[in-house]
């Protein structure tokens, strides 16, 4: 069953419709994953956050008024489960296996390789930042969020946004600079 906007598969869902639901999950996982794995940089890590993220939407359904959209209510879930996780587990890098995924193919061979290690360092510097930090800059830059779809999936003020925002974006360059002569003599 197809819904003509996620009101009316929510309204469904509420009411007991297991299939819309589904049409909620199906529409959404795509975009619930891409900002796990933004943040989490580990495949399974973001598919079982994703998987515990539509778990508590689907128990708090009932619970959800409808003042803002589904899908920020659902990146907040998202957004918090991968903080709760990043808290727990030390920052790491992101396996090349799993940057391959994301990174747009190329059919020359060494700019597939430089796009690998451009991925990489990206990737390894993201680790670096403090959680909200990579969320914030996550959510901006690689989900396109405004500053106040931020806001209120990481439930803090636009201002606070802007501020992690600019507070990540200086200690990514920082990072990727210092990086940058390593990178250049293993090139």
């Amino acid at each position: 069953m197809s819904y003509v906007n996620d009101g009316a598969a929510v309204h469904a869902a509420q009411q007991g419709n297991r299939s819309a639901f589904e049409w909620l999950v199906r529409r959404h996982q795509p975009r619930a994953l891409a900002v796990a794995l933004g943040v989490l940089h580990h495949k399974e890590d973001a598919r079982d956050a994703c998987q515990e993220a539509f778990l508590r939407a689907y128990r708090a359904l009932d619970r959800f008024d409808g003042q803002s959209q589904f899908s920020t209510w659902l990146h907040r879930i998202v957004v918090n489960i991968c903080i709760d996780r990043l808290r727990l587990k030390s920052a790491s890098t992101v396996a090349l296996d799993d940057v391959a995924g994301i990174l747009p193919s190329d059919d020359d061979p060494a700019r597939t390789v430089e796009g690998l290690q451009l991925g990489g360092r990206i990737g390894a510097a993201l680790g670096q930042l403090s959680p909200k930090h990579r969320v914030a800059l996550v959510l901006r830059e690689v989900q396109g969020l405004s500053y106040q779809e931020i806001a209120s999936a990481m439930d803090c003020s636009v201002g606070t946004v802007m501020s992690r925002l600019f507070h990540a974006r200086k200690r990514m360059q920082a990072l990727l600079l210092a990086d940058e002569p390593a990178y250049a003599l293993a090139a």
